[in-house]
């Protein structure tokens, strides 16, 4: 049984894998089932068995993941089971009555549509969270207190995922509840500070630039900007606090799993802090997540790195700075501060538009699907993103 990667083993997206058979679901002979997401598959392992001997031996072997539902049809493939329904009933309720308490106001709408090639408010309102958190509970700490606070945050929805590839944080404008906050923060994490100098966060910053491939201003072809095969878009990191551009027309320095691959690449540019460039000596606080922070990937994370752990879960932050926003202003604003950018091209990209204005957004051939769309395309294409994927907010 697997399943970190949230997809559907055996399927045809894996029939290439070395060793996979996808018609018995088995890895080098062994069965395997990885069961999709969101509840959505039943994994299946199913073993004869054989006592003739005296001890048990298994003679043949299958897996199979179970789809609970028709999205052709758009029908239910699971029969209610009526004892576990009742049993459930109140933990039901009450998770749906916990994910509709409304925790303030939003005077603008928030989607992740754009969030790989421009500073997105989808990312932004999560950053300027974890930053006020940060800097509210290190007040009067003698070790901590001095320091400036930089927030990192990735866009964990923007359809990036082969199996779930219409998955976007879409959050209206009007009166908020948690669900929309862990629409806007997808995962159970807590928030968790590490210390890191100056350095460490540009090697941060270039470990999450392998988010895009390298553009060959030379090339007339059509490139394809977006790593989508080699880089997770839960590990591209805006970090908060500094400016910083990004020139995609150098080679990546790390790989997508911030490996270094070429220590004469160097994508980002023109880092500052308080408007002067960066002191790579100088001890910054990250906020970030206990997944990041402890996972020691990228630089400035790790064990040795841990300033404090907070035992809130980001979303909760998110949703507090949410309250506290609404309470302060009557809403929470959700706008990007362009603190971060794509570097200017020395030629115009292959796509037929300067990257500078894909990257604030100024194409209207480009972002057309950033403006405000009437109530009816929305609500129809809610429903089609519905039928696709089991969400969250379901």
């Amino acid at each position: 049984m697997f399943g970190h990667a949230h997809a559907v083993f055996p399927s045809k997206d894996f029939a290439n894998i070395k060793g996979a058979d996808i018609d018995k679901g088995l890895l080098n002979g062994v069965p395997a089932v990885m069961p999709g997401q969101w509840g959505d598959h039943l994994g299946v392992v199913d073993l004869q068995l054989n006592n003739d001997g005296g001890s048990w031996k298994v003679t043949a072997a299958n897996a199979e993941a179970r789809p609970i539902y028709d999205k052709e049809n758009k029908k239910s493939l699971a029969a209610e089971d009526a004892a576990l329904v009742k049993v459930l009933a109140d933990d039901h309720k009450g998770t749906r009555e916990f994910v509709s308490q409304p925790i303030g106001k939003s005077d603008g709408n928030m989607y992740s549509y754009l969030a790989l090639v421009q500073d997105d408010p989808t990312v932004q309102i999560v950053n300027n969270a974890q930053k006020a958190y940060v800097e509210h509970y290190i007040q009067g700490d003698p070790d901590l207190a001095d320091l400036p606070v930089l927030s990192a945050a990735a866009p964990f929805k923007v359809g990036g995922r082969k199996n779930d590839p219409a998955s976007f944080v879409e959050v209206e404008k009007g009166q908020l509840t948690f669900r929309n906050a862990a629409d806007l923060y997808l995962y159970p994490n807590t928030l968790v500070v590490v210390k890191a100098s100056g350095k460490e966060v540009k090697e941060w910053l270039e470990c999450s630039a392998g988010q895009f491939n390298q553009i060959d201003v030379n090339s007339a072809k059509p490139q394809g900007l977006i790593n989508w095969d080699g880089f997770r878009t839960y590990n591209f990191d805006v970090i908060d606090g500094v400016n910083y551009q990004i020139d995609v027309s150098q080679p990546a320095r790390y790989d997508g799993e911030c490996q270094l691959i070429n220590d004469k690449a160097e994508r980002i540019k023109q880092l500052t802090f308080n408007g002067k460039p960066i002191d790579l000596n100088a001890t910054f606080l990250v906020a970030t997540n206990n997944y990041r922070a402890y996972g020691g990937k990228f630089a400035g994370t790790g064990d040795k790195h841990i300033a404090f752990a907070s035992p809130d879960e980001n979303r909760s932050v998110l949703a507090a700075y949410i309250s506290a926003e609404t309470q302060r202003h009557g809403a929470v604003r959700p706008q990007a501060d362009n603190n971060w950018r794509f570097g200017e091209l020395q030629q115009p990209a292959t796509a037929g538009y300067p990257l500078r204005d894909l990257a604030f957004g100024q194409s209207d051939k480009v972002c057309q699907s950033a403006r405000p769309i009437s109530d009816e395309r929305r609500r129809q294409r809610q429903h089609r993103l519905r039928g696709l994927s089991h969400r969250f907010k379901r």
